[in-house]
């Protein structure tokens, strides 16, 4: 009995092992259904809640967006912002009549954004060039004295450079054997004819001849009428002739000295006539078209500040340099005070109206008579050249006259107005009588720029709207709206990011953005680096009133870069180095100045890499790696061979060269050399 009993234990212990295990098995399986429909939304509550898609083409085009960064653009709701992470936002059209070039505000929001509008007009916009040059000698106005015979200066009158002579001064005193036979040649032929009255008429014309052939002669050594007559009357027993100034001018050259002895056409000294100049300045190959010539011209120069000249152009040099890519614009100048000097720099202002083809309009010579082969002589009335005795032409058969009744007024807006991205340019036009303020991308075709305003050729209506500012707002929001704008042209996302199962667009490189550098704004900084340059060698060579004299030439050099068309990093990188390259305060020791030239070499070097240099030089970079109690430091020079501005003679030659720059129009190259000490 008690085994049956214990039998029938041990078999009920091992169905009850084996049905807990099953009954947890289910227990777990309970549980998780139980969980599972607990979880579920209400069907119906969820129908109710969110509104179903209009379409299945309507829940495709539905975009989504980062608010921190609008350029995302992708289709999945449940994403997340590549660049965040944060979630994004349905993209909210703005509707208004379904144009997708249209943006449609509200008028908190128009207000909020302060946009400005002005009307689209017509008129012969007022354009400016701003040119550089230096005074100089008119060169029709200079005379070079030199000896008609061979002869000894006894005595020179102008005995320096700047002594003022009026015309028939007297300039030198020359002794000449040939000319005391000149003179009695002079004399015999005059004794002949007053003994040929008794001989036939053969005899008497052929000695008659002869007097006026030694006449000529002396005419010819340059002696005046008064000078052979008292030869002749043998009243002039002085074996020296004087030589007489042509012009009045100052002395600006002396070829010889007292006691010298000169050939016939050895040139004595020159005589410039400073009562006109001119005034040559260097117009890039973009400024030419603006500029005709008898334009008239105002200057400053900075021994007269606050005064302002007046000339007119008389020539434009027909040919372009192929270093520098200018040429020679030339302003003749009235300087009958003397207050203008030759060697003076001079900043001008080129002042025209521009129409709409391009052309410039000048009527400043209309109706007035010039010298075709010197154009600087105008007269009221027709005649004779002054200087050439040609006879006068009137300026408008030249082509220099254009006549603006018989020209359209171009289309004009605000330079504001236009946004420039290469070669398209985008205006927003203010849709009228629309019930919200509505703004329409308008792609148009620009003209000349005129100042500060664009010739419009083609794109726009006198009289339509446009926004004038503000249009950068209104393109932001036309492209948090996926809509065309300026950065993208047909629409869509305009940005970047990094995403899985969407399609993105990436943006262009920083390069294909960032505006063109003006070739004027390159060639302007051709005196920095001439300065900085200079500076260079006077500290290689301990020379400190060189470095001072340098730099004062920098500043004002930087004083004369013309800024304009230039935006963004590189109108940053200029207005950086510019503030360090100007020393503002006094430069008193050796030390103190390569201290200061340490921050001028970044600063250029800053100017070399983003713009790069002109000319027909190349440039190095060199280093030195004892400057400045071993911190080392860099500096720009001309020549491989080491010159070091900052310990001079001591370690002159401590350095090496780590980069080569040549002029921007070569291909560039960048050539390492060794480091080496002497």
């Amino acid at each position: 009995m008690s085994t049956r009993i214990k039998r029938l234990q041990r078999i009920g212990a091992i169905i009850w092992k084996h049905t807990s295990a099953l009954v947890a098995v289910v227990l777990i399986v309970l549980a998780l259904i139980v969980g599972y429909r607990m979880g579920q939304p209400d069907r119906e509550a969820v129908g109710a809640a969110a509104p179903k898609p209009a379409s299945a083409q309507e829940a495709l085009s539905q975009m989504y967006t980062c608010s921190m960064h609008p350029q995302v653009r992708l289709s999945d709701p449940d994403a997340k912002c590549p660049i965040c992470f944060m979630d994004l936002i349905p993209v909210t059209e703005h509707s208004g009549d379904g144009d997708e070039r249209r943006l449609v505000l509200s008028e908190a929001a128009a207000k909020l954004s302060e946009i400005e509008t002005t009307h689209v007009v017509r008129f012969f916009p007022t354009a400016q060039v701003r040119l550089y040059g230096k005074l100089t000698y008119d060169e029709t106005s200079v005379s070079r004295i030199t000896a008609y015979f061979p002869g000894r200066l006894d005595r020179l009158f102008v005995n320096y450079v700047g002594v003022p002579v009026a015309r028939g001064d007297h300039v030198a005193e020359m002794y000449s054997p040939q000319l005391l036979a000149a003179f009695e040649e002079l004399r015999q032929a005059r004794h002949s004819v007053d003994a040929s009255s008794t001989t036939s008429d053969i005899v008497r014309i052929s000695t008659e001849r002869v007097l006026d052939a030694t006449r000529e002669k002396l005419r010819l050594f340059g002696l005046t009428e008064a000078q052979i007559s008292a030869a002749e009357a043998g009243q002039s027993s002085d074996d020296r002739l004087t030589v007489f100034s042509p012009i009045t001018g100052i002395v600006t050259n002396l070829a010889a000295r007292e006691g010298d002895y000169v050939e016939t056409g050895s040139p004595i000294a020159t005589v410039a006539d400073l009562s006109r100049l001119w005034l040559d300045m260097e117009a890039y190959e973009s400024q030419l078209p603006l500029v005709r010539w008898g334009q008239p011209v105002t200057f400053v120069v900075e021994a007269h500040p606050g005064e302002i000249f007046k000339g007119r152009i008389a020539f434009i040099e027909p040919l372009v340099d192929d270093r520098t890519r200018t040429a020679v614009v030339r302003v003749a100048v009235d300087n009958t005070d003397r207050k203008l000097k030759p060697g003076m720099f001079a900043t001008a202002i080129v002042q025209m109206r521009i129409a709409g083809s391009g052309a410039v309009l000048s009527d400043e010579l209309a109706g007035r008579w010039v010298g075709p082969m010197h154009p600087t002589i105008v007269k009221d009335e027709p005649g004779q050249c002054d200087i050439c005795g040609m006879e006068l032409v009137s300026a408008e058969s030249l082509g220099v006259v254009g006549d603006p009744s018989l020209t359209t007024e171009p289309l004009v807006i605000p330079r504001t107005a236009a946004l420039l991205t290469g070669a398209r340019a985008i205006v927003y036009v203010k849709v009228p009588e629309a019930q919200s303020p509505t703004y329409e991308a308008r792609e148009v075709m620009l003209g000349s720029r005129a100042g500060q305003f664009y010739i419009v050729q083609d794109g726009l209506h006198e009289g339509e709207e446009i926004v004038v500012k503000g249009a950068f707002r209104i393109d932001s929001a036309m492209q948090i709206a996926a809509k065309p704008s300026m950065m993208a042209p047909s629409g869509g996302p305009s940005g970047a990011g990094h995403h899985h199962g969407g399609s993105m667009k990436m943006p262009p490189p920083a390069a294909a953005l960032a505006p063109a550098t003006p070739d004027q704004f390159v060639f302007g900084l051709m005196p920095i680096f001439d300065g900085y340059l200079e500076a260079q060698r006077a500290l290689a060579a301990d020379n400190l009133p060189n470095f001072i004299r340098a730099a004062d030439n920098l500043k004002s050099a930087i004083g004369l870069v013309d800024e304009a068309g230039l935006v963004g990093d590189p109108l940053a990188t200029w207005r950086s180095a510019a503030s360090t390259l100007s020393l503002d305060s006094p430069v008193t020791t050796i030390e103190d100045a390569r201290a200061r030239f340490e921050g001028m070499s970044g600063a250029i070097i800053s100017l070399e890499r983003s713009f790069g240099h002109t000319g027909s030089a190349t440039v190095h970079i060199a280093f030195c790696p004892m400057a400045f109690d071993n911190k080392g430091a860099e500096w720009l020079q001309v020549g491989a061979e080491i010159n070091n501005p900052y310990f001079g003679a001591s370690m002159l030659r401590c350095g090496s060269v780590r980069e080569s720059f040549p002029p921007v129009h070569a291909a560039p190259s960048r050539v390492h050399e060794g480091h080496r000490h002497e």
